[in-house]
């Protein structure tokens, strides 16, 4: 199978742990979308929660329903995809700048499926990008300076991108000797900034692609 049949495979296996009557969290990226478009292809009757303004758009295109997480605080489980994934289960996110609204989602839900491409498999997370993080736009580049204190060779990310949130959209070097339970308590602690893109201790359950078939970890 070429790339794209590949991905198709994954998300439709994915869709497979979507029942009638959930309510989900729908995904960004290539294979949640992937996911997303199996979940309409088969007409599946669900609402979800969507993790970007993107995905929204995506969802009324395939006519899926949308809810929120003011209306649905609670969720079966949410489809959604990643850039690295080590091997306890860690995942880093926030490529496409949705990290926050992706969090908060996945911490909602019950369960997590992630649908990934086999590269986003790493031996350790921050092994093939620098780590996203969002922060607030006033004040910006103080904030920035404190980071950079944690985290050497933080900058902003170009072209300077705005998240659906407003914010700024950052990406610093993640060191292999840090300890992530720590940093991640430690990046929460800095006044102005919003969220990271570190997702750990989450359990997912990964659908993994890739030129020999699609496996679920």
């Amino acid at each position: 199978m070429d790339a794209d049949a590949q991905r198709k495979a994954a998300g439709e296996r994915a869709a497979r742990f979507v029942q009638d009557g959930m309510v989900i969290g729908y995904g960004t990226g290539r294979g949640a979308t992937a996911a997303l478009t199996s979940l309409a292809a088969r007409k599946v009757k669900v609402r979800g929660v969507p993790t970007s303004e993107r995905t929204a758009e995506t969802c009324r295109e395939l006519g899926l329903a949308l809810t929120t997480l003011d209306d649905d605080p609670k969720l079966d489980l949410v489809i959604d995809g990643s850039d690295e994934v080590d091997p306890s289960g860690h995942l880093l996110k926030g490529g496409g700048g949705a990290h926050t609204r992706e969090k908060l989602v996945a911490l909602a839900a019950r369960k997590r499926i992630i649908v990934i491409e086999e590269s986003k498999l790493v031996p350790r997370l921050g092994s093939t990008r620098g780590l996203p993080i969002e922060v607030l736009a006033f004040g910006w580049r103080s904030t920035l300076a404190r980071i950079a204190e944690l985290l050497p060779g933080v900058v902003r990310r170009e072209p300077w991108p705005l998240s659906d949130n407003g914010g700024v959209i950052l990406d610093a070097p993640l060191p292999a000797a840090l300890d992530l339970r720590i940093l991640d308590r430690a990046l929460k602690g800095i006044a102005g900034l919003i969220d990271h893109g570190l997702f750990i201790d989450l359990a997912p359950i990964v659908v993994v692609w890739s030129a020999s078939g699609v496996a679920v970890r």
